[in-house]
């Protein structure tokens, strides 16, 4: 059987589709292409606000010339609405058309500079290193001045150059055993162009009142020379050619200088510490020919040796597990420093005496007299019967007298002050010792586990430790009592008198005059505010001079930002030359400008107005009366 079927009708139809549908898509390519490239410079157009110009203005060019030192070229545009590089000269050519007789350029609305004539166009040039407004003012044949909008000039300011240390933390702490080789990665980068760059290192040593300071500038020697714009240099500090010795300081900052002309600009790092341990600080004293080693001047702070603990394990696994332990180690013997001063604190002046139970009375009294015991005592059984001596008696009286005096000796004690005795050698109070005994405690587990490597296990302690010392440091502060002043008594001449010429009052009273901000524009804010309030719109020429002065003080604010008023600015003029007949928009506009510039006002103690209703009025005054009948 034959089906009924065209396909060679179909695959022509196919075909046929396939070759239209690739050519209408060749075609929409070759028609997006043009608009896109239009639609990127309409863009670009966009990216300044669309301004008209006036009509008597035939042609307007700018032309922009950027500082040398920037390698930006010269560029040229017809938008009067301007930013440009600091520095920049810029050059206004503008076409007038034949009713204009003399034209001139007005800076800041104070400034006006006259155009000259070259050739068909009249011409002037200015330097800008600050922000500023400018308008183009013309007269014409009549006689007539007239004047454009206000137009802004935005100065984009050379920024310092950026300059930062990438591999190095603030604060180093080296060793003599460890590699006294510091290397310094920095990445700098500028606006338009880094000039040069380079460490200021400076060296301490010494201490106290002898310190001494040395300070060398140091060059970056990768790249050898400082140009570009973004660049990566660094520096290898060899600590010992430097001169540094063990207990000795080095600090250093980058600093980066940019290419402006006249004076470059200047930036810093954050400055670097780097601290060469003190292995050799102990002293070493004679006396009665023997050698005796003293205490380190400088001992670890309780608050140190927990940063420095913490620091310990942050490194753990960066460092080998023999300068892991020498580390843990060297903190324990810092701990055992720190206990001992403390214990110095409470007359615990060698380290077996620290903690331990003096029992010397105790073990005095427990000890047998072993000659008594074992002894012949037979040349004594007639003593009672041969006269005393007189020391003798002595002391058998005193002997007598101690069966009872026990109880005295120990109740005496506990109101002396025994200076020989180092429990008691302290000027902490009971309850401040205890503390610190405590402390001591905690800090000799502290030192046990820093002792067998084991830091994490050592960092509870030493937090319970520097608990306990702030503690004790707050208890022991002294507290004065503050009295008040206590007047001398008056002369019996004097008294009841009523004599107060003397006598200086406590009030006093004073006018205090201040002058008002924006007076100009504070006035003008007024006038407005009755004009919508009455919405009369007629302005008079007293109004559009009173708006004429408070435009004049709104330029110098407009100087700082004329982005921001410029606009408000335009409406003033447009009221003043009855340019407009949207008045109502207009006035809004120039009152939020006002209110923008002036400043929140401080709140003073005032005698409050209040405002009340006439009936409330009526019916207070009626209840007075009904009060009085």
């Amino acid at each position: 059987l034959k089906l009924p079927n065209r396909l060679a009708t179909a695959a022509l139809v196919f075909v046929g589709s396939v070759l239209v549908t690739f050519a209408l898509s060749a075609f929409n390519f070759v028609r997006e292409t043009g608009p896109t490239e239009k639609s990127a410079k309409s863009e670009r157009v966009k990216d300044s606000p669309e301004v008209t110009l006036p009509v008597a203005v035939k042609a307007l060019t700018i032309t922009i010339t950027p500082p040398a030192y920037t390698s930006v070229r010269a560029y040229t545009t017809a938008t009067p609405q301007l930013s440009v590089p600091e520095g920049s000269e810029i050059q206004w050519k503008i076409s007038f058309t034949d009713s204009v007789s003399a034209a001139a350029l007005i800076f800041s609305a104070k400034e006006t500079v006259k155009l000259r004539q070259q050739g068909e166009t009249k011409t002037v040039t200015r330097k800008f290193t600050s922000p500023a407004f400018y308008q183009i003012q013309w007269t014409d044949r009549s006689g007539k001045t007239r004047s454009s909008d206000y137009y802004k000039i935005e100065v984009v300011r050379d920024q310092a150059p950026e300059i930062a240390v990438t591999n190095l933390e603030q604060s180093l702490e080296l060793s003599i055993k460890d590699k006294l080789v510091i290397d310094v990665k920095s990445t700098i980068k500028d606006d338009y162009h880094v000039n040069d760059a380079y460490i200021i290192a400076t060296v301490s040593k010494g201490s106290g009142e002898s310190v001494k300071f040395r300070e060398e500038k140091l060059k970056f020697t990768s790249p050898a020379r400082i140009s570009g714009q973004q660049i990566s240099a660094s520096r290898t500090i060899d600590i010992l050619k430097l001169g540094l010795e063990p207990g000795d300081e080095l600090y250093f900052y980058a600093e980066a200088l940019d290419n402006k002309q006249p004076i470059p600009n200047r930036s810093r790092t954050e400055t670097f510490f780097i601290t060469l341990q003190d292995t050799a600080s102990q002293s070493l004293s004679v006396e009665g020919g023997l050698g005796v080693d003293l205490m380190p001047e400088y001992f670890r702070s309780q608050r140190q040796i927990i940063i420095d603990t913490e620091k310990l394990l942050r490194d753990k696994k960066k460092i080998s597990k023999h300068d892991f332990n020498f580390k843990s180690n060297e903190l324990g013997y810092d701990q055992k420093v720190l206990r001992l001063k403390y214990g110095e604190f409470l007359g615990e002046e060698f380290e077996t005496q620290i903690g331990e139970t003096h029992a010397g009375e105790e073990e005095s009294e427990s000890t047998e007299d072993i000659a008594a015991k074992y002894g012949h005592a037979h040349d004594k059984d007639n003593e009672h019967n041969l006269v005393a001596e007189k020391k003798h008696a002595d002391d058998h009286g005193h002997d007598h007298e101690g069966e009872g005096g026990d109880k005295t000796k120990e109740l005496m004690d506990s109101y002396k002050h025994q200076h020989d005795d180092p429990e008691e050698a302290t000027f902490f109070n009971q309850s401040i010792r205890t503390k610190l005994k405590t402390a001591l405690t905690i800090m000799w587990d502290a030192e046990l586990y820093l002792r067998l490597y084991e830091p994490e296990k050592s960092l509870p302690y030493q937090y319970k430790a520097l608990k306990i010392l702030k503690e004790v440091s707050n208890d022991s502060r002294i507290y004065v009592h503050k009295t008040g002043f206590d007047p001398p008594p008056l002369k019996e001449e004097k008294r009841l008198t009523g004599d107060l010429s003397e006598i200086k009052s406590s009030r006093h009273q004073s006018s205090l005059i201040t002058d008002q901000t924006y007076p100009a524009i504070r006035k003008g804010l007024q006038l407005i505010e009755e004009k919508l309030q009455q919405k009369n719109l007629r302005l008079t020429g007293g109004d559009k001079r009173t708006l004429h002065e408070a435009g004049r003080e709104l330029a110098s604010v407009a100087l700082e930002k004329p982005g921001q008023f410029l606009e408000a600015l335009s409406m003033i003029k447009a009221l003043e030359e009855n340019e407009t007949n949207d008045t109502m928009q207009k006035l809004m506009g120039i009152r939020k400008a006002f209110w923008q510039v002036l400043p929140d006002e401080k709140v003073t103690a005032s005698q409050r107005n209040n405002t009340t209703h006439h009936l409330d009025r009526a019916f207070i005054k009626n209840l007075d009366a009904l009060k009085n009948e």
